[in-house]
Formats: structure tokens, C-alpha cells, sequence
């Protein structure tokens, strides 16, 4: 045991002088070694360096942070090695000429371009036997790739081994420092296809791919170390560039073989969303696919490809918001429509809808294509597994409507109006449309002719100016009480609500909708507007039956029945327009202008009150109503309203308010009181009769 010490002091002593000689001899011999390299035909005598001599040697140049050389298109490559990151990588117990067996370090300098590295010597060919045997499948797809193919092109772009994996600082997979980490593959990819003088030489396809990436669903999750997928990849880590362009076989999309190629599509997706692939597997589109129609849309064409979103991301294409443009680039496509027999005016039909108006206002609580069809496993109608076959509808648009009737089963949901679809519809748009023009035109001419014969000085509905002189424009009667006026009051607030709040609806492609409808909250506002406009019609309709029953409202309902003098009043005002009668018709307490704008509101109303009914409770509406009734009280009620919103505008408003004498507007419906003047000029039955009971003298008009 006392022998044991000294024994060691004589070991560790013939090892320091072992390194000492080395240190003392090797910057000699590497000395001359450079000096008899400067001729040409210089003869360099060949020995072998131990391992720890060769990188010595080869540091001596290459731990210069700042040393550099040229590639083949004399651009500039830093040729530092970093001694310590390359003895701690995988590769640091290796000499250096185990890999660039072309140098040798004993004929130094070494050749200006030196071979390139060819890893498959000791990983396929055993040049080492200790170096881990790769299967020769690797090789054999990297040759076959694309990247394969720019090598044996000469490509000096082409991406190695090394490129990939790193020179000198090669780490096991699993180290998060390491290139090929699944952290840090979209950044080592990006080396070359985010490079913009590269990409626009060699022509590579989707640059920028790592600023798109990134901002994806994938790159997000990836950022944030998400290792267990999501509810749609359960178990899955977020995809990377390798997950679906391949490894080492990594093909252009055009090839067929590629993974990226747009019929295998589906199944690169699939390995990480699998339930989401059975169910598009089953779905219109899925068969499709498997029918080898190349139209068929796959993942991408939904969801995109680098810059994939969440669907709950506002620039997603499938966002609530996106879904029915992304949807319409295929189903609105004239020439799929023709080839695949896909059924026609699809987004037209929905963007005239009350969910199509509103989801393009920005509502995202409203319906969508897949609110209806579904996301992946969409179905035709006619397969009762469907969400939309008519046994379905119920329960698919009672997810939104709760206790929705079975009528919306029974009508189409995708409702054009034409003639074959349903006639009656088209029938009712068609006498409304006729009925609107009509009538617009004959208000037109009629107010046309009142003014000309006015300035004419014949006969019209013209009133004498408030003069000064005259008694009787200073003397008043009552003609409308506080209970009518507010009556009126309430309809004029309503009505205005009403069609406030209403036409955006009916016209909303219009461009003054549009600024209406960008400001925040206006759709909702819009909304309760029209409601309270509503309601406050339905209290109008309710308060007016009440007056009708009382003395007053039968009375003046008595004066408002239509009689045959009004039609012999009606022709003689035209006979004085076209000039073959100078005098006037006489007209009672209410003229006929007067009845049918009263009879018009009450008609109005009715069929407003009832259809908007129907459109505000269509849930309780379509247990008793089919839905092509719901369609037909739909169109009613916009065209109601635009019939309603120009007979005020043109006929009411002229006859009341703009009309000459009284321009430009008359106090009779804030005050309730009329001048004797104008009574006796607009309803001189009612004046001769009100004389008669207040006794006024027959000379009033020398007054």
C-alpha cells in the first residue's frame, strides 16, 4: 500500500512531461510545415497528429471569431469553429479530418474551397464504425427531394446535412438549443425561405413563410410551449414545417408525391387533427376527394395554409365574420356551379336574408354557413344525417331559435322569390312593385298638374296666404282635439322610428347604410330603435279603437266613409286640370286625399303590425306558419314600408304641408285649430255648416 503513492507521482510526472513536449514541439513542426508549403512542387512530409494535435492545429485559424472565406458566388462565409460548443456537441469526440477528410492538417494552409461534407461516409458507408448506422431510406428521400435534386444540380445554394443540422454544434434532438429542436425548425428553415435574394433567385414559392408562420394558431401555441395539442390535435404538439412538408423527402407541391400535394392534403392534416378527418371524410367534400375530383376543397382552401388561424381570431378565414366570403369562393364560382352541378345564388340569397345583413355588419351572434351545415361534416340535404334535412331543421335552427315550429321545414331556406320557387310570392312582389310605380306616378303628375293649374290661376288645393287684412284668416275653429292630436303625434314618432331603423335593412347595400352602419353599436341601437317603434304602434293601434268608440271618434269616423261623391270629386278635379271645368269640387269635413291617407294608415298598419309580428317572433310564428308564408309576411312587410315611407313623403307632405298658402308647413296638427280662410277654401261644406251654427253672416267674403 506504501508503494501505491509513489508509483502515481512517477505516472502524473510522465504525463506533464508528455504535454510538455507536445506544446513544445508541435508550433515547430507546424512551423516548417508552413514554410515548406510555400513551393509549389514542394515536397511535405506526411506524419499523424494525435486528436488533441489536430484541433490544436486547426484553432490555431479557426478560433478567430473574425476569419472568414467565399463561397463559390463570392460571398462572404464566417469560418469560425467554436472549440467549446463543438466539444460539447454530439460530434466533440471526433477529429476534425473524421469529417473534412480532404485536409490535411500536416500541409497546411489547406486548398481555398475544400470539398464539401459528406455525412453519409460514416452514417451509411461505416467510415467509422462507432458513428450510429442511419437507415439508407434517409438518403435515398433526401436524394429524391427537392433539396436532393439542387445538390446534384451543383446547386451551391442547396441545402446539406449540415445546413440543417449545424457544423460543429450538432446537439441530440431532444436539446431545445439544437437546430432541429421542433422549437426551433421554422427559424432554421427560414434561414433559406425567408432569405429575399434567395427565394427570388432560385423562385421559391411563399416567402416571408416564417412571418406568416408565426403569426398562425400553430406558431402561436409553438411560442408559448404548448406540447399537448388542443381540443381539435388532442395529444398533439403544435405543427412545424417537418410535420408537413416531410424531413428529409421534402417534395414541391406540384409533385404528387409530395405531402403537401393538394390530394394528400387531408391526410398530412389528419395526423395531428384526426377526428376532424373522419368527420370531412365522410362529408360532401370528403367524397368528393375520394372520387378524385380535384375541385373538392381540402384544408387549405378553408383555412389557409402558413398563416392558419384559430376561428375565434378576427382575420381568420373560418371567423364568423370570414366564413361566408370563404365559403363563396367555391359556391359562387360560375364554373364549378357548371362543372359539379352546385346549386346557384347561394350567397346571394343569404346576404339578403336578416343574417347575411347583419353578419355583414359585423353581428357574429347571427347564423353563418356552418351555424347551418356544419364545419367538416357537411352533408347534403337529402342525407337524414344531415343537419339541414327538413326533419332536422327544427333542431338545427332551434340551436339559435329555441321552440322554433316545424313550418321552417316547409319552404327553402336559400329563398330567391322566383316564379318557380314559389308563384304566389312572386305574384305578391310583382302587383307591389306595379302597385308602388303606379302610384308614385300617379302622385307625381297629380301634384305636377296642382301646381301648374296654381300658377295657372285655375282651380287646385292651393290655399290663400295669412294676410293681415283679411278677418278671416284671424279667426280659428278647432278641427283636430288634444286626444287626435297626440293620436297623430305618436304616429308621426313611430313611424319615424320605423322607417329610421327599417330601410338600412331592406337597403343595405346602399352606401348611407354603410356609414350608418360603421359606427360601433349601431346595429344594436338600430335594433331597439325599431322595436320601440314598434311597440309604440301597437299602443297607437290599440288606443285609436278605444277613441273609436267613443261620441267623438264615431263622428268623425261617419265623416270619413268613403262615398260616391268622392269619386265624382276625384274626376272633377282632373276634368280642372286638364282644363274642361273651372270650378272646384266642394268637399266636406275630410276631402278624399284625406280618406284614403286614413284609410291607408289604418290598412298600413294592420298588415305592419301583423307581418312585423311574424318576423320579431319567428320562433312561435312558424309552429302555425310555413316558412314560405314566413317569406311572403317578410316581403309584405318591406314593401308596406316603402310604400308607407312614399306616399308621406310625396303625397302627405305636399297636400298638408308644402302645398301653396301653406309652405312650409302647417301648425294644424301641433295647435289642432284652422283658420276660417282655410276652412272655407279646403272644405267649404264644413264651413257653410259650422256658419250656420255659430250664425256668422253670408257677407263674409266683403270682409
Amino acid at each position: 500500500m506504501a508503494f501505491s503513492p509513489s508509483l502515481n507521482s512517477i505516472v502524473a510526472g510522465e504525463d506533464n512531461m508528455r504535454q510538455l513536449f507536445l506544446n513544445a514541439v508541435l508550433p515547430i513542426c507546424w512551423l516548417f510545415a508552413s514554410i515548406w508549403a510555400q513551393g509549389e512542387g514542394a515536397i511535405r512530409p506526411k506524419f499523424t497528429l494525435a486528436r488533441e494535435q489536430e484541433i490544436l492545429i486547426c484553432q490555431k485559424c479557426h478560433s478567430n471569431p473574425d476569419i472568414y472565406g467565399f463561397d463559390v458566388r463570392g460571398r462572404k462565409r464566417i469560418v469560425f469553429v467554436d472549440e467549446k460548443a463543438f466539444r460539447q456537441s454530439i460530434h466533440g469526440k471526433l477529429r476534425c479530418t473524421d469529417c473534412h477528410d480532404d485536409i490535411d492538417p500536416t500541409q497546411l494552409p489547406h486548398p481555398r474551397h475544400t470539398q464539401k461534407v459528406e455525412c453519409q461516409k460514416c452514417h451509411l458507408e461505416r467510415k467509422l464504425p462507432k458513428a450510429p448506422e442511419f437507415k439508407i431510406t434517409i438518403f435515398k428521400s433526401y436524394a429524391d427531394s427537392v433539396h436532393g435534386e439542387a445538390v446534384a444540380r451543383s446547386d451551391p445554394d442547396a441545402p446539406r446535412c449540415a445546413d440543417c443540422h449545424g457544423h460543429h454544434n450538432i446537439l441530440p434532438a431532444k436539446d431545445i438549443r439544437y437546430q432541429v429542436n421542433r422549437r426551433n425548425i421554422p427559424q432554421t428553415c427560414s434561414k433559406c425561405h425567408s432569405d429575399a435574394q434567395l427565394v427570388e433567385w432560385h423562385q421559391i414559392p411563399k416567402g416571408e413563410t416564417l412571418f406568416y408562420y408565426e403569426r398562425s394558431v400553430h406558431g402561436q401555441l409553438l411560442s408559448k410551449g404548448v406540447t399537448e395539442g388542443t381540443e381539435s390535435a388532442k395529444g398533439k404538439p403544435p405543427a412545424v414545417c417537418t410535420d408537413c412538408h416531410g424531413i428529409h423527402g421534402i417534395r414541391p407541391a406540384t409533385d404528387p408525391n409530395a405531402k403537401v400535394a393538394r390530394p394528400n392534403l387531408p391526410q398530412t392534416c389528419s395526423q395531428c387533427h384526426e377526428q376532424i378527418f373522419k368527420e370531412w371524410r365522410q362529408s360532401i367534400h370528403g367524397q368528393a376527394w375520394a372520387k378524385g375530383i380535384k375541385e373538392a376543397p381540402v384544408c387549405t382552401d378553408c383555412h389557409g395554409e402558413h398563416m392558419i388561424r384559430s376561428p375565434e381570431d378576427p382575420t381568420s378565414l373560418v371567423h364568423l365574420q370570414h366564413i361566408v366570403a370563404t365559403c363563396s369562393k367555391c359556391h359562387e364560382n360560375e364554373r364549378l356551379q357548371r362543372r359539379l352541378g352546385l346549386p346557384t345564388l347561394r350567397l346571394a340569397t343569404y346576404r339578403t336574408s336578416f343574417h347575411g345583413i347583419m353578419n355583414r355588419y359585423g353581428v357574429t351572434e347571427v347564423a353563418h354557413c356552418a351555424s347551418c351545415h356544419s364545419a367538416h361534416n357537411i352533408l347534403p340535404s337529402k342525407d337524414p344525417q344531415s343537419p339541414i334535412h327538413p326533419n332536422n331543421l327544427p333542431k338545427t335552427c332551434g340551436n339559435c331559435h329555441p321552440g322554433i315550429g316545424k313550418g321552417v321545414a316547409f319552404g327553402k331556406v336559400h329563398f330567391a322569390g322566383m316564379r318557380q320557387e314559389n308563384t304566389l310570392y312572386w305574384l305578391i312582389r310583382f302587383l307591389y312593385q306595379l302597385l308602388i310605380t303606379g302610384l308614385v306616378g300617379y302622385f307625381s303628375i297629380y301634384i305636377a298638374l296642382d301646381i301648374h293649374n296654381y300658377l295657372k290661376g285655375r282651380p287646385s288645393h292651393a290655399v290663400s296666404p295669412h294676410q293681415t287684412h283679411d278677418l278671416l284668416s284671424h279667426e280659428y275653429v278647432e278641427r283636430f282635439t288634444l286626444n287626435e292630436r297626440l293620436q297623430h303625434l305618436l304616429l308621426v314618432i313611430s313611424f319615424t322610428l320605423l322607417v329610421i331603423s327599417g330601410l338600412p335593412v331592406s337597403y343595405a347595400e346602399a352606401s348611407w347604410v354603410k356609414r350608418i352602419f360603421s359606427f360601433p353599436g349601431s346595429i344594436e341601437v338600430r335594433g331597439i330603435i325599431h322595436r320601440v317603434g314598434a311597440v309604440m304602434l301597437m299602443v297607437l293601434a290599440v288606443w285609436h279603437i278605444i277613441y273609436l268608440l267613443t261620441p267623438r271618434g264615431r263622428e268623425q269616423l261617419s265623416h270619413l266613409r268613403w262615398t260616391k261623391k268622392d269619386f265624382a270629386d276625384i274626376l272633377q278635379m282632373l276634368k280642372c286640370y286638364l282644363g274642361l271645368s273651372d270650378e272646384k269640387p266642394k268637399f266636406g269635413r275630410f276631402n278624399w286625399i284625406e280618406k284614403l291617407e286614413y284609410y291607408a294608415v289604418v290598412w298600413g298598419t294592420t298588415v305592419m303590425i301583423l307581418t312585423g309580428l311574424a318576423l320579431w317572433f319567428e320562433s312561435q310564428a312558424l309552429v302555425y306558419l310555413p316558412l314560405w308564408v314566413w317569406h311572403i309576411a317578410r316581403l309584405i312587410h318591406g314593401y308596406e314600408a316603402l310604400l308607407a315611407f312614399l306616399t308621406i313623403i310625396i303625397w302627405h307632405l305636399y297636400h298638408v304641408h308644402f302645398k301653396p298658402g301653406v309652405f312650409p308647413m302647417s301648425w294644424v296638427w301641433l295647435t289642432g285649430k284652422i283658420s276660417l280662410r282655410h276652412l272655407q277654401e279646403e272644405h267649404p261644406l264644413e264651413f257653410e255648416k259650422l256658419r250656420e251654427q255659430m250664425g256668422l253672416k253670408r257677407s263674409s267674403d266683403e270682409k
